[in-house]
């Protein structure tokens, strides 16, 4: 089956739908859906799987996809349930807003109006039940780190897996490319919900 997604113009207003691959080819702007898991002091990423199409093997947001044409935005936590095994309590989801993205590469065009959401609470490795082809792993990163490095004031921050607690280093090149101003804007986003 086609995935069709909704189709806006730039100020983020309804114009129709197009199917997914067209979407990106012609550089449409359409909706997605942005979690970042968060406790008291931690983000958690996801280390994209290797075996991903695009971006393979890099950090990202802990959650995240494309909202279909038949979806609203409150329907996108199902990408938290599907590639990451949790079950959401809606009425702890924290809309922090909507973010324009683009990532260009060649023959791909990816203009989103990501819906980013926060949910706060605890989690232990047992909570998760990952997608494997979507997700290679859990790491969590402080927050004032990961802030520090969206804002280019730090150059590497240490991420930790959740499943086995090894450590290692991460810079912004080890992350999915979004623009400078979507990764300030999750900075901002952090800072005012802690």
């Amino acid at each position: 089956m086609t995935e069709r997604l909704k189709v806006f113009d730039e100020d983020y207003r309804y114009i129709g739908e197009e199917t997914r691959d067209m979407v990106h080819e012609k550089g449409l702007w359409h909706e997605t859906f942005h979690c970042w898991l968060v406790d008291e002091t931690n983000v958690y990423i996801q280390k994209r799987s290797y075996a991903k199409k695009d971006f393979p093997g890099l950090y990202d947001i802990t959650a995240a996809g494309h909202l279909l044409a038949s979806e609203k935005v409150m329907d996108g936590i199902r990408e938290v349930e599907e590639e990451l095994g949790i079950t959401v309590d809606s009425a702890k989801l924290l809309k922090a807003g909507v973010v324009r993205d683009v990532i260009r590469l060649p023959g791909f065009i990816d203009k989103e109006f990501t819906n980013v959401f926060l949910y706060q609470s605890t989690f232990s490795p047992t909570d998760f039940s990952l997608q494997k082809e979507e997700v290679e792993g859990i790491y969590t990163v402080l927050i004032n780190d990961l802030k520090a490095l969206f804002q280019n004031e730090r150059y590497r921050v240490l991420c930790t897996n959740l499943m086995d607690g090894v450590q290692g280093e991460a810079t912004l090149n080890d992350f999915v490319p979004h623009e400078t101003d979507y990764f300030n804007k999750v900075a901002e986003m952090l800072e005012r919900e802690k």
